[in-house]
Parts: structure tokens; sequence; C-alpha cells
């Protein structure tokens, strides 16, 4: 199969990611707990959530045990795939980087500024880490336009819960129809963890400079506007591994090429790999039960008899659900979580707000959970 080909699958992969992403939160809006949120299947969240993972204390909110196995295996998925996920598996590079198909020719960033650009991400990483740590909250979900993407189908929480974020999203969408992956090089803290642990990894670009042409298509064509015509090996943190350079090359053979140890990859195997490991590797912990990025239905619930705990409850859920999956009587419940009884019994819990002005439902949460 050509390298043309390889092309065509891995935007056909990457499609499939970004709609599976989509329907799975879709679902979790509609259909409520049963359904992992945006938050609990996104791996940032484990490092945000790592100090009271490390404290032994419970998971800060929307945060599961699963997550915390996503974040792990993402660091060991970086160390030998370097930033592979960015490039061949992360749903909003996915969405960047279809978008950029629309307009291919792109508007090139000052040396100077690019390069001072690129460092914002890593600001992004220790201070979202930082105030993640201090506030025990999901701090950066705010600002997050991948939170304020999951969340498009419903117009209203995009713009009361994540303001910043949809103007995040709305710059980063007419940004990418001009700068191939936009958010990927200047504003991704997931991007920077992964930068910095991938500069450990064996997997690099290798490009043979008896055999190369130095036509330098492989750097017009690299999202990431790395100069691979000048590199025998491509070491820098900003590469997220897509093989889009290899992919372009007019030569036969082995003039450029994507090496791990002493194995040589062409494009399509490089993607195929890479991404048959991460989700075998999901597909596996989950049927280990080690992969747990959401609450047990109502029917495990009266099966099993293990009811959860007040810390463990979610937004969005509804006043009722709280009540039965904590095991309380309706009216107790309302009582404990200091909610008038005049508020319908179907209101989510994040909502409760709108009946009763200045109530907060994740400070009332982790009070009751305490006591």
């Amino acid at each position: 199969m050509g390298k043309k080909s390889s092309g065509v699958i891995r935007w056909a992969v990457l499609g499939i990611i970004l709609g599976g992403s989509m329907l799975i939160h879709y679902l979790h809006l509609v259909g409520g707990v049963r359904y992992p949120s945006v938050h609990s299947i996104c791996p940032y969240g484990g490092i945000e959530n790592l100090w009271a993972w490390l404290a032994g204390r419970a998971n800060i909110q929307k945060i599961f045990s699963g997550t915390m196995v996503l974040f792990f295996l993402t660091i060991v998925f970086a160390l030998i795939f370097r930033r592979s996920f960015c490039g061949n598996i992360c749903p909003f590079g996915a969405l960047q980087e279809l978008l950029g198909l629309i307009s291919p020719k792109k508007v090139k960033i000052p040396e100077v500024v690019d390069k001072h650009l690129r460092k914002v991400k890593y600001i992004i990483l220790i201070l979202s880490v930082f105030m993640a740590w201090i506030t025990l909250s999901l701090w950066l979900s705010p600002f997050d336009p991948w939170a304020a993407f999951a969340h498009i189908y419903k117009g209203e929480e995009m713009i009361e819960e994540y303001l910043i974020g949809t103007i995040v999203l709305v710059a980063t969408v007419i940004a990418s129809l001009f700068i191939s992956r936009a958010f990927c090089k200047y504003l991704c803290p997931a991007g920077a963890l992964y930068a910095v642990i991938g500069k450990l990894s064996p997997y690099k670009v290798t490009r043979d400079p008896k055999k190369c042409i130095k036509c330098g298509v492989c750097t017009q064509k690299c999202p990431m506007d790395i100069e691979v015509h000048s590199c025998e090996r491509v070491t820098t943190a900003e590469c997220i591994s897509c093989n889009r350079c290899v992919e372009v090359c007019p030569g036969a053979g082995s003039m450029i090429y994507t090496k791990l140890a002493r194995f040589n990859f062409k494009p399509l195997a490089s993607v195929i790999v890479s991404v048959t490991v991460f989700f075998g590797s999901i597909f596996l912990l989950d049927a280990a039960g080690l992969y747990t990025v959401s609450l047990p239905t109502e029917a495990e619930i009266v099966e099993k008899a293990e009811y959860l705990g007040i810390s463990d409850l979610r937004g969005s859920m509804t006043i009722e659900q709280g009540a039965f999956y904590t095991g309380k009587e309706l009216g107790d419940f309302y009582k404990i979580m200091e909610i008038p009884t005049n508020v319908p019994k179907d209101t989510l819990l994040k909502y409760v707000n709108q009946y009763v002005p200045g109530y907060d439902f994740h400070l009332m949460k982790a009070k009751k959970g305490s006591d």
C-alpha cells in the first residue's frame, strides 16, 4: 500500500476517533452518569488529580480511578511512541488537522514569535498543575476548549460553564484554517507533558542524508513546522510522530523513516501499531476491571447493594438519582444536601442554584462528604 493511501487511512482513523468521542459526549449529556464525561476520559485530568491520588484522598470531582489508569497509560505510551498520542489519537488534534484540510495554504509565523509562543504551553502545564493541586479541582476546566466542544450539544452550558473555553475553541477553529495545529503548538498543556516525556523515547523520524535529495517537501508538510530536511534524526520535543514527513517523501526506499530501537516503520505501520497498542491496552485494562470511567448502573447498585458516598456524587445526576446512588430516602437527601423541597427532583444537582441563588453543589458535596 502506497504512502498516499497510508495518509488517507490515518485521517480516517482520526475521523473515527473524533466521531466516537463526540458520540460519547452526546450520550453523557443525554444519558447522564451512565456514560463517561469528557473529564473522566481525558488523560490530562490524571495529572490534575495526581496530588490527591498520591495523598490517598478521594479523586477530585469528575475524575475516576480509570482516569488515573488512562493517565499512566499515556505516560508509558509517550515513553515508547513519543507524541504519537498527539499525532494519531488525540481527538482535539484530529479536529484541528481535519479543519486544516479546508484551507491547505497556511500562514507562516515569524520564527522569533513562533519560538516564544511555543513556550506558552509549558507555562500553562506548570500553572494548571500547580493550581489543580492547590485547589483540588479541575482548575483548567473552564478554560478548556475540548471540554467546551464536548458540550456543543448544549449551547447554554458552553456559555455558562465554559465561556472562556468556548472563546478559545472558536479561536482554535479559526486558527486551524490558517495555522497547522495551532493549539497543539502553542497552548496544549497535555502536549507539553508528552513532549517532555517523549524526549526519552527511542521512537524517532530518521533521515538518511546520503540518500536524501533535499527537496524540502518533508519540512513543507510538517504540521508542527519542523525543519525535517535539515535533521538526521528528529529529536525536537515538538514532533508529534504523525509521520506526515515520511508519507510525502518522494524518494523510494529508506530515505526517511520512523525508527524504534532497531526497527524501521513505514507510515501505515506506525499508525496501525501505535493506535492498536493504545486502544488494545485500554481493552485489556477494561477487561481486567481496571478502567472504570463512569458510575455503576442503577441495576449494578441494586445487585451489589454498594452505595456511593456523598463525595462521589456528580453534578450530572438529578436530585432523585443522587438519593438513589447514596442509598438515601428522597426526603432525607433533600435535608442532607440542604436543598429546599420545592426544587423539582428531576433537577440536575449542578443546576440547583437556578432555584436557590448562591447554592454551590461542589462546595456542599465537599462539606457533607467530610461530615
